[in-house]
């Protein structure tokens, strides 16, 4: 509120002018109607009051009262300038109230950079405050601020507010009738990858950018990279795999198995690891146990990975490891021959007598190849019910592509488990036999000679061999060695008791040199025969007492 008081020199009051702005502050933007209806009645006021007479006090709405003189026209024309200057003052006050008492627009939250994989949607929002009753002139007329998207990188105008201006139909924009704008991207692809920006036309212009960036997964290019392939022991082979993405993707090598990576540096050093990375693996003096599938894996950070497996063959000789050369087995039994063999490229393995026929499964061959690795299987030969024309020479024989080789089992026969024993033991109770019929046998008196003892007939249950007295049994032996020491000690007292035995010496004529001594000696003869006699009875008194002392 502004007021004027016009007075004169001599203190008189003319008129008293109120200049008020009659806006409300809570709106954003002055009405020019208002504004110029209020000019009027200010206007009509100031001729109110100066057109009063008499000297009467005059206020702002053109009363007066007293008999005053009226107003010349220097007067009308200073009041005129008053009014003018009032006007000046309104308009001043309006467009402060337009440009500082209104709030500025402004961004809420900062424009946020996307990350999106290829051929998903893609969303960027924008929220700006105090956008409703801002206006903006640019050539003298007033229009309402709004919201546009632009392309950046591209400098193209997408949508402005609700409407899109590029020709594309991925693209759409929503409003909420409040302060948030949303651009949406349709299936997103590569060429929409880039800065964007969210403007406000004000005076200066206001801007925030974030940027699009359209990642794809990792693709393995078939054309460029290796398959399957086929060495020689002992050579070289690059394997190579390459894959397209965004960002590009990482190439790492591993074997399908687990096993280690082989890399040779020059001649001698060598070196394992169970991963490689690079688009091209190099392998060197390649040996049969490097022989598989290899992966090739591409990731960059974008599901999914992808990989690609490739085969290494290795191509080497035939050969074969025979674990038993020389195998045993009885008659009617089943017996295992075993062979281990290697080879690549696959082999043709088959079974052989060694007079060349070639042995066909059948109901008493059993034929079967256990596979351990790519190149080593484990052929088996199970022969059921063995004959005597089963024994002899096996070959187990292996071709492929490169040569062959062969391998040899000699089967022979073996005792039956138990049969050797069964044999011992029927010879040793024929040799009992034997020994008991030896020994059986009688005397000239009637008597058994046994065991080197002489006995007479009794009863089946005297007899010392038939078991009735289990203590003779175990004591009989000892005391017929003793008895037969007894014996012959006594022969030998008998014979130093005879003397030195006579010889006679005849001639030729038959003629005894000397008869005295030949009667003589023929005494002597005749006592040594009947000393020896007695000997005998002795001896044999002896025997038997002893052997009834036995008894």
């Amino acid at each position: 509120m502004m007021n004027l008081l016009v007075v004169k020199e001599s203190g008189e009051r003319i008129a008293d002018i109120s200049c008020s702005q009659e806006h409300n502050r809570t709106e954003t933007q002055p009405n020019p109607r208002r504004i110029a209806n209020h000019r009027s009645r200010k206007l009509a006021q100031l001729e109110i009051s100066s057109g009063s007479g008499g000297s009467g006090t005059g206020n702002g709405s053109g009363s007066g009262s007293g008999s005053g003189s009226g107003c010349g026209p220097a007067f009308r024309w200073q009041l005129l300038l008053l009014l003018l200057l009032c006007n000046c003052i309104d308009l001043t006050v309006s467009n402060k109230i337009s440009s500082v008492g209104a709030f500025e627009p402004d961004f809420v939250i900062p424009l946020e950079n996307v990350t999106i994989a290829q051929g998903r949607d893609a969303t960027f929002t924008c929220v700006v405050n105090n956008l409703g009753g801002h206006r903006v002139s640019g050539d003298g007329s007033s229009a309402p601020v709004k919201v546009a998207w632009i392309k950046a990188d591209a400098k193209a105008i997408l949508a402005i507010h609700e409407h899109v201006i590029t020709n594309n139909d991925r693209l759409s924009v929503q409003h909420n009738d409040y302060n948030t704008w949303t651009l949406n991207i349709r299936s997103v692809k590569m060429e929409d990858a880039g800065k964007y920006m969210c403007q406000v036309n004000t005076d200066p212009m206001k801007m925030q950018t974030a940027t699009l960036e359209v990642v794809i997964p990792p693709d393995i290019i078939n054309e460029e990279t290796s398959g399957d392939m086929m060495v020689p022991e002992g050579g070289s082979a690059k394997l190579v795999c390459r894959a397209r993405g965004h960002p590009k993707p990482k190439i790492t090598w591993r074997r399908e198995d687990g096993r280690e990576i082989i890399a040779r540096n020059g001649s001698h050093q060598k070196t394992k690891a169970q991963s490689v990375e690079g688009e091209m693996l190099t392998l060197s003096k390649i040996t049969r146990s490097e022989m598989g599938a290899y992966m090739c894996i591409a990731s960059n950070g974008v599901p999914p990975t992808v990989s690609k497996r490739m085969k290494l063959q290795v191509h080497f000789h035939p050969l074969v490891q025979v674990p038993n050369q020389l195998v045993g087995a009885p008659v009617l039994t089943d017996v295992t021959l075993i062979c281990n063999v290697e080879a690549s490229p696959k082999a043709i393995n088959y079974w052989q007598r060694e007079n060349g026929e070639m042995i066909i499964a059948g109901d008493r061959y059993a034929l079967t190849e256990k596979e351990n690795n790519m190149y080593a299987i484990e052929m088996i030969l199970h022969i059921k019910r063995l004959q005597s024309s089963d024994f002899g020479g096996y070959k187990c024989i292996s071709k492929n592509s490169i040569g062959d080789t062969e391998g040899t089992i000699r089967l022979y026969e073996m005792e039956r488990p138990g049969t050797q024993k069964k044999i011992r033991d029927d010879d040793l109770n024929e040799v009992s036999k034997n020994e008991v019929v030896q020994k059986d046998t009688r005397s000239e008196d009637g008597s058994r000679n046994l065991n080197g003892r002489l006995y007479k007939d009794r009863a089946p249950d005297q007899h010392p061999a038939s078991g009735g007295d289990p203590v003779l049994l175990v004591r009989g032996p000892r005391r017929l060695i003793g008895i037969f020491l007894l014996a012959l000690l006594v022969l030998l007292t008998a014979m130093a008791e005879a003397g030195p035995t006579t010889l006679f010496c005849r001639t030729k004529g038959g003629r005894q040199k000397n008869a005295g001594a030949t009667s003589l000696n023929g005494r002597r003869q005749d006592m040594k025969d009947k000393k020896w006699s007695k000997f005998w009875e002795r001896s044999a008194r002896s025997w038997s007492s002893g052997a009834k002392a036995a008894e």
